[in-house]
C-alpha cells in the first residue's frame, strides 16, 4: 500500500474484510500522513449516524441477510467475472458457484487444510485444467514451479505469497512459465479462488 485515501471511509465505518483491515492498520502505524487523513475524516463520518433515524426491520430480514451472506448465493455477484475468466456463459458460472455448497463436489487437495473442485472450462481454454480452490486460514500451498501459465481468481478470502505480495477478492494473479511460489491462505473466511492452469505444475516439498 502506498496511502489510503481510497479505503479510509471503509475504515472508518468498519467495513473493511478482516484481512485488508489488519494490513491497513499495519500501514497506519508507519505512515503519518494516512493518521492525519483518517483524524481529518473521523468528525464528518461520526457524524452520518445523526442523519438516519432508526427503523425496526421486518423480522424475516436478519435470516435473509445471513443467507445471502453466508450461503452459497454470496457468490453469485462474481457470476460475470467467473463467466468471463472460465469463458462460460453466465448461467454457467452461477452454477458453478451454487454447486460449491455440496461437500460431495470436493475432493482433498495436496496437503492438509486445501481442497480442490474441478470444473469444465469453455473453448477459450480448452484442454487447460481449471478448478476452484478452497485453503482454511493459515493454510499454506506448497512451494512449487510453474511449467505454464496459471491464472487465479480470488472469490473470498485471499491468500499472500511468498514474496508478501497479497491478493484479495475479485483481484486475479497470473504466473508465468517458469515461475514459482508458494502460499499461505489469510485469517478470516476461507480462500476461495478459480484457478486455471496451461501445463502443469511441479512441487518441491511434498
Amino acid at each position: 500500500m502506498e496511502h489510503l485515501d481510497d479505503i479510509l471511509p471503509e475504515w472508518l465505518l468498519g467495513t473493511l474484510e478482516p484481512a485488508r483491515r489488519d494490513a491497513a492498520s499495519r500501514h497506519l502505524e508507519g505512515c503519518a500522513r494516512c493518521r492525519a487523513e483518517l483524524t481529518r475524516l473521523a468528525p464528518a463520518v461520526d457524524a452520518l449516524g445523526t442523519l438516519v433515524v432508526p427503523v425496526q426491520p421486518p423480522a424475516e430480514a436478519l435470516p435473509r441477510l445471513m443467507r445471502e451472506m453466508e450461503g452459497p448465493g454470496r457468490f453469485a455477484r462474481w457470476g460475470g467475472q467467473v463467466a468471463a475468466f472460465l469463458d462460460v456463459t453466465k448461467e454457467r458460472a452461477l452454477s458453478l458457484l451454487e454447486s460449491m455448497a455440496d461437500p460431495n463436489n470436493w475432493m482433498p487437495g495436496p496437503v492438509d487444510g486445501v481442497e480442490l473442485m474441478p470444473v469444465e472450462a469453455g473453448p477459450a481454454r480448452e484442454g487447460m485444467m481449471a478448478a476452484i480452490v478452497r485453503l482454511l486460514p493459515g493454510a499454506r500451498y506448497p512451494r512449487h514451479t510453474h511449467q505454464g501459465r496459471e491464472w487465479n481468481l480470488v472469490l473470498e478470502g485471499g491468500f499472500r505469497e511468498d514474496n508478501g505480495h497479497e491478493v484479495w477478492p475479485g483481484e486475479e494473479l497470473e504466473k508465468t512459465d517458469g515461475s514459482m511460489h508458494d502460499f499461505t491462505a489469510l485469517q478470516g473466511p476461507a480462500c476461495i479462488a478459480v484457478t486455471v492452469l496451461d501445463g502443469v505444475t511441479a512441487f518441491e516439498d511434498l
